[in-house]
């Protein structure tokens, strides 16, 4: 026979109330198992206390690129140009989750959340992971880390999005996610007001304002997916508080979590197309 749980004081995984952990719904808020079957606690500690976001997006990033020029040294020994420095190969970095035109041709649809910690060169992830360090610890402190977690893959997704759908060009990199942390932050400021939001949206248009203008400088960049990333990171923020410090309830924590395996699991999906045969000019396609 199985044991009973042992009746004890836990909070409420949506409202924070103090209930029993037996409780099937909250006499505070109505939340169904307040208790999330026994996970909500630490589900909480997971994000109050385990994870730091900017640090875990920052070591899969490197990770990930130290990863993808293994397989590149033709591409390393002769770069096309200086910015080309420290460029994996575009088949590398297709097998390892780029998204564009050729991955969705093949179904690859994760490819809209993987290709965010994948990166062509060594200052493009030099850059990206500045403007992450910069961007990451600020919106952690205003909104929390699993609303990082979310505006900054959900904004990457826009991104990728409106890139693939206009254009179909093969794209990687962090900053569709970066972009939607400078609109999602502009919003924030925004809706807030007051001395302190009215500083935060005008820091970030000029970030905005910086980063579109360095863009449209630099060849081969994808402003589509850029400004699918703003437009993106500034509706996610209508749904998220105005002012800072409110606490992050189960559904914006699960959604998160969720986010964070979904990669994972996609960069596992790329590992294992890795073994599927080149079809179709260069496309790998699952048989």
């Amino acid at each position: 026979m199985a044991k009973a749980r042992e009746s004890r004081a836990v909070l409420c995984s949506k409202c924070r109330q103090l209930i029993s952990n037996q409780e099937k719904t909250c006499p505070h808020c109505g939340a169904l198992q307040p208790d999330l079957f026994g996970y909500g606690g630490p589900l909480r500690a997971l994000f109050r206390d385990s994870l730091d976001p900017v640090n875990l997006l920052t070591g899969a990033s490197v990770t990930l690129y130290a990863g993808s020029l293994l397989g590149s040294f033709e591409t390393l020994l002769s770069p096309p140009s200086l910015l080309d420095i420290g460029s994996p190969s575009g088949k590398v970095l297709y097998l390892m989750g780029m998204t564009g035109g050729a991955a969705w041709a093949c179904g690859h649809l994760w490819t809209l959340l993987t290709a965010s910690l994948l990166h062509g060169s060594i200052l493009h992830i030099f850059f990206n992971l500045q403007w992450l360090r910069a961007l990451g610890p600020m919106t952690v402190q205003l909104l929390g880390p699993a609303r990082f977690v979310v505006l900054f893959f959900l904004s990457g997704v826009g991104g990728f999005l409106l890139s693939n759908v206009v254009s179909g060009t093969p794209t990687i990199g962090a900053s569709c996610g970066l972009f939607g942390l400078m609109g999602g932050l502009m919003v924030f400021g925004w809706r807030r007001g007051g001395t302190i939001g009215a500083a935060m949206k005008s820091t970030m248009l000029k970030y905005a304002a910086i980063g579109f203008a360095i863009s449209f400088a630099i060849p081969n960049v994808n402003n589509w997916g850029h400004a699918g990333g703003f437009l993106a990171g500034m509706a996610i923020a209508f749904l998220m508080p105005k002012f800072e410090g409110r606490h992050e309830g189960r559904g914006v924590q699960l959604l998160a979590l969720a986010l964070l395996v979904a990669t994972a699991a996609g960069f596992g999906l790329s590992v294992w197309q890795m073994w599927a045969p080149f079809q179709n000019g260069g496309a790998v396609c699952a048989s």
